[in-house]
């Protein structure tokens, strides 16, 4: 069994800064409109669509965009204010998008967010942060947001979105965990590449 503060750890040492650096390329957007066109877009600067949307494919991408874009248009600044307006606003376009699903939704509104600098205190569960959530007890279903703070430390001091992708990432190893274990308790040695579970789904 491993603690919720080695988890922590590993996340901030392991994951943090290449989690950020994924949103660089979604910052560099001339301005709203064309973050919002990349967001949907979903691609990395080698034209890569992000391992999320693989399965979405490219042609309902491309659907989204194009509903999105003409939706902008219409819309006031102030529509982007905070991350759940962003969302809201995705998730109208997903509403029209066959395949277009939860897990789309939240890492294109999330795009937005960062490049407007909006930092979550919220996190938006579905897929495997519904099961991270779930692993520490909580009694959630896909679809449900929790406050940061309703959460245990040390990570309520993540912002949303990263303890999101704590969630996601660690799900398997948050079942088997606690908070700091007693010093008589005799714990085995666990590496990082043992406790991070790569990929979210």
């Amino acid at each position: 069994m491993t603690s919720y503060t080695k988890i922590y750890n590993d996340y901030l040492a392991n994951v943090y800064r290449d989690a950020e650096a994924q949103y660089s390329w979604y910052k560099k957007a001339d301005n709203l409109r064309d973050a919002v066109k990349k967001a949907f877009l979903s691609e990395d600067e080698q034209r890569k669509v992000n391992d999320h949307q693989r399965l979405v494919g490219r042609q309902c991408l491309a659907e989204a965009i194009s509903v999105a874009l003409e939706r902008f248009e219409i819309l006031e600044i102030s529509s982007f204010d905070s991350f759940d307006t962003i969302y809201q606003f995705v998730k109208s376009v997903s509403d029209d998008v066959k395949g277009f699903g939860l897990l789309a939704t939240y890492d294109v509104a999330l795009r937005i967010a960062k490049y407007l600098d909006l930092e979550l205190r919220e996190v938006y569960l579905h897929a495997g942060v519904t099961i991270g959530a779930r692993a520490l007890g909580f009694n959630v279903k896909d679809g449900d947001i929790m406050l940061v703070e309703e959460f245990p430390a040390p990570f309520n001091k993540l912002s949303g979105d990263h303890l999101e992708n704590l969630l996601c990432m660690y799900k398997e190893v948050l079942a088997n965990s606690s908070v700091e274990v007693g010093k008589t308790c005799i714990r085995p040695k666990i590496n990082s590449s043992d406790i991070r579970k790569k990929g979210c789904s």
